[in-house]
């Protein structure tokens, strides 16, 4: 006969029973953080949700000297009409040609016999072929015998009995030179049968001419100066020249802004020329205007580039001020502070800061400028507006709360 025992009791651990425990505590402490949450302010619930960070236009921040906006607005210039002109000097081209000696030698002596030849050569530079035409080459010929053959760079330019002491420049083709260096050969001719003879040429007095071309004020390069402000308000920009020139004697005249070629033709000589061009051409700071001709003298007078703009609207810059720093601010416990920070510099600086439509104004020449807004701020939505008088460089544009 068998004994029934009772069944085994399942004895829970100790470190069980502190694990639900502290399951329990957690769960409490959460759930008591959400009713929290849930039932105090939308604006300490952001705050606490998502920090104290601000960036520009954005909330205001509440703690201790943070920053409720920063930007950094760049070069700002004051434009009060509908179009800017830059007046551009006068300027004059004209090429110049003349005959010039690239080269002489004293004596060179070619001749041939039965026994040999002996060749004579010459060396001359030319620094800019394109700009030289008509090489000639001279000489005296002392003692002559038989033919002479003349080879430039290779190519056989002359083959002749040479008659006279003092004979007729030879000309040297243009296709046969080249810019730098180039050699001028002589050679006197076989003597074929008759091989008792001794051809010669004995050459004194070489010169080398051509007609060259300074065409250095053929071209003219002048700068203006194209604000930020002008360069993000033109709409439409044209350039207009008077050309003095004798027509027929003119080659076409090429003008570039930033080199790119905005009229390439043969002006009407003593006609306003008006070109209209892509702003796009156009850059902030220095922009570069050449005149170039072909050929021929211009006087170029009355050169102006125009920018007609858009209608301008300085940028303007927002920030928010929450209900409990406007209450801060009335009652004298916090302080709203401008700041803005020029580029380096002892010039003048002079313009207005128009904040939700009141104006106060900036004149200093000092890198800081600071200001209290206490008066100027309202809850909500704030904007701030740079209205210069001269060319302002602004580094960067804060408002503090303090």
């Amino acid at each position: 006969m068998f004994r029934e025992y009772p069944p085994k009791k399942r004895v829970l651990s100790r470190k069980a029973q502190d694990a639900g425990n502290a399951a329990t505590l957690i769960a409490v402490i959460a759930l008591l953080i959400i009713f929290y949450l849930l039932f105090i302010p939308p604006s300490f619930r952001d705050q606490i949700l998502e920090g104290n960070d601000t960036s520009d236009g954005g909330s205001a921040a509440t703690g201790s000297n943070a920053t409720i906006l920063r930007s950094s607005p760049g070069t700002l210039s004051k434009i009060s009409s509908e179009e800017i002109e830059h007046n551009v000097p006068s300027v004059v081209l004209y090429s110049k040609t003349e005959a010039k000696v690239l080269d002489s030698f004293p004596s060179a002596l070619a001749k041939r016999s039965v026994f040999g030849s002996k060749p004579a050569s010459i060396q001359f530079t030319i620094d800019d072929l394109t700009n030289t035409e008509e090489v000639l080459l001279s000489f005296l010929d002392k003692k002559r015998k038989g033919a002479l053959i003349v080879k430039a760079n290779g190519n056989e330019i002359f083959r002749n009995e040479i008659t006279s002491e003092n004979p007729a420049p030879i000309r040297i083709n243009k296709k046969f030179l080249i810019q730098g260096s180039n050699q001028i050969d002589f050679e006197a001719e076989s003597v074929g049968i008759r091989f008792w003879r001794v051809n010669r040429h004995q050459l004194e007095n070489l010169q080398l001419t051509a007609d060259v071309s300074d065409v250095s004020r053929q071209m003219s390069r002048n700068i203006l100066i194209v604000s930020a402000t002008e360069k993000a308000n033109v709409k439409r920009a044209i350039l207009r020249f008077t050309p003095d020139c004798v027509i027929g004697k003119t080659g076409k005249l090429n003008v570039l802004i930033n080199q790119h070629s905005i009229y390439y033709s043969v002006p009407d000589c003593g006609g306003r020329i008006a070109i209209e061009f892509t702003p796009d051409v156009l850059r902030e700071g220095e922009n570069t205007i050449v005149f170039d001709s072909e050929q021929g003298s211009y006087l170029i007078d009355l050169i102006r580039i125009t920018s007609e703009l858009k209608d301008v609207m300085q940028p303007a810059y927002y920030f928010e001020v929450g209900p409990e720093l406007m209450t801060d601010v009335r009652t004298g416990h916090k302080d709203i502070l401008l700041e803005l920070t020029f580029t380096e510099g002892k010039e003048q600086k002079s313009g207005a800061l128009n904040i939700n439509g009141r104006e106060t104004g900036i004149f200093q020449t000092e890198r800081v400028y600071s200001k209290n807004i206490n008066d100027y701020v309202i809850e909500g939505n704030n904007a701030i507006k740079i209205l210069p008088d001269t060319v302002l460089e602004i580094v960067s544009m804060d408002v503090i709360q303090k």
